[in-house]
């Protein structure tokens, strides 16, 4: 039995999400314009929901070639601000284990750049709100 494969691949405006185990593929999109249009327009907390988002496609494309009960995810988060003044935002997959079995990542870091329109003074102070943080989360489905 081949070892699960989790692919990660960025276009323009598009996150691929592929999944491949044994003879079986999967495949999402996460189109940014879309989304993120969609959470600007509500008034949504973008790193939050972005990030619910990123974990609930991998699970549903993963799930789709590799039946799992139990999924664990450890992802780094980056930024260059606090989260939602920040301008650059990097995500670094570390580990994704299915039921006890480690998958393979290919293009594990995803970085999103906007405009940045913080003022002088907010840019030069931004190394106190510097975001570095690992994530640690466990899904347990029924």
């Amino acid at each position: 039995m081949d070892m699960p494969l989790l692919i990660i691949k960025t276009k323009k405006n598009n996150i691929i999400i592929a999944t491949k185990h044994d003879s079986k593929t999967a495949k999402h999109d996460i189109q940014l314009k879309l989304v993120l249009g969609y959470y600007w327009k509500n008034n949504l907390p973008f790193v939050e929901k972005f990030m619910e988002l990123f974990e609930t496609v991998i699970r549903r494309t993963l799930i789709q070639v590799f039946p799992f009960k139990k999924l664990y995810l450890k992802y780094n988060i980056e930024s260059n601000d606090d989260l939602e003044e920040s301008s650059v935002f990097k995500i670094t997959l570390m580990d994704i284990i299915a039921d006890d079995v480690e998958l393979e990542l290919v293009g594990n870091e995803i970085t999103l750049e906007g405009i940045d329109n913080r003022g002088t003074m907010s840019k030069m102070t931004s190394f106190r709100r510097k975001v570095n943080e690992t994530i640690e989360k466990e899904f347990v489905s029924q």
